[in-house]
């Protein structure tokens, strides 16, 4: 195919078609361009609402913590409050030692009518015992002290019951430290 056209008007149609192509590059630029505007856009926005949603998850989360900084503070003053109980159960007497060494003892034709008491620190408890005769009142407060468990007892009073025909004892008596636990 021969060309007959003039070189100017070769050179313009030359120059057209740079110039479309040119245009048609730049129309794709700009649309590039708006699209990736739109993306940071849109990721800037989706960034900011998980941010929001971040910080109020934050916010409960730290109230929360709060509320468990109270329950643990409480939690403390009843570990505290525990503790000492048991120090204080460990150093106080146990009776259901006592009544089993009292049971093992106590002479035979006694009982014991009552356990008190006496908020004495020298002579903490009182029992009263009824006794079938005498001679075995007064052996009541020596079985006693042969128990490990007990380190005194005093006889406060004996008395004779007319209507049940025992004697009535009433014995003081104080632990050995550290034994009647």
């Amino acid at each position: 195919m021969i060309n007959l056209l003039p070189p100017a008007f070769k050179s313009e149609l030359r120059y057209s078609r740079y110039n479309a192509s040119l245009l048609r590059y730049l129309k794709l630029t700009i649309l590039v361009c708006l699209g990736l505007a739109a993306m940071l856009y849109g990721g800037r926005w989706y960034l900011g609402q998980q941010t929001a949603a971040v910080e109020q998850r934050v916010a409960q989360k730290q109230d929360s913590i709060k509320k468990y900084k109270e329950v643990e503070t409480k939690g403390a003053a009843l570990n505290q409050r525990l503790n000492s109980i048991q120090t204080i159960q460990k150093s106080q007497a146990k009776f259901s030692v006592l009544l089993t060494d009292l049971a093992q003892y106590m002479p035979q034709g006694s009982s014991i009518s009552t356990i008190t008491l006496t908020g004495d620190d020298k002579k903490p408890v009182r029992l009263t015992v009824k006794a079938a005769d005498y001679k075995t009142a007064l052996a009541f407060r020596d079985s006693i002290t042969k128990s490990s468990r007990v380190s005194a007892a005093d006889i406060e009073s004996i008395k004779k019951d007319t209507e049940s025909n025992f004697y009535v004892v009433t014995v003081t008596f104080s632990f050995n430290p550290g034994k009647a636990r």
